[in-house]
């Protein structure tokens, strides 16, 4: 009688562990799940409002002598420059665009609007407009408020809508 329990007992022990083995994923089941992959961060495409802004992305760049933040397309020349000198702690805005002379710009941003009156960089062959920037301005508090939007409209009335950056601070800092 022994004998067949313990033929039994085998017997049933053999079943469960080819039941447990089928639960466990093949090798090649674990293989052909995919990698998950770092993206960047998506670039806006409209406002909070759903209302469109510029096509293009904030890029941060800092060193020794100081730090800037560009507004573009990838590979195309910059909209909108604002840069910091650590030497003189001076900061600048840049805005692609010609005028002669001294030309008003109004920069809104986190419900502050202000004017900045710019003049011409003298390059010809990627003519902007630029000026001197006070980094404490309320307006640019606005800047660097994420999902928050930037206007920048030029003398003729061409407005940029820009998506504001919490990356710009670290431009602004610099120059602290």
């Amino acid at each position: 009688m022994e004998f067949r329990t313990l033929l039994a007992l085998s017997g049933a022990v053999t079943m469960l562990a080819a039941c447990s083995s089928a639960d466990e994923p093949a090798a090649e089941e674990a293989a052909a799940t995919p990698t998950p992959q770092l993206t960047s961060t998506p670039t806006p495409v409209v406002a909070d409002d759903g209302s469109p802004l510029t096509p293009g992305a904030w890029s941060i760049n800092e060193s020794a002598s100081g730090a800037s933040a560009r507004f573009g397309l990838p590979g195309e020349n910059a909209q909108v420059v604002i840069t910091c000198n650590r030497a003189d702690s001076t900061m600048a805005m840049v805005v692609a665009g010609s005028g002669e002379g001294m030309q008003s710009y109004i920069l809104e941003a986190g419900g502050t609007a202000a004017r900045l009156d710019m003049m011409p960089d003298g390059d010809l062959d990627l003519p902007s407009m630029s000026a001197e920037i006070a980094r404490d301005a309320p307006v640019f508090g606005g800047f660097v408020m994420p999902g928050g939007v930037i206007e920048i409209t030029s003398p003729r009335g061409a407005v940029l809508r820009l998506p504001g950056s919490s990356g710009i601070r670290r431009v602004f800092e610099a120059c602290a």
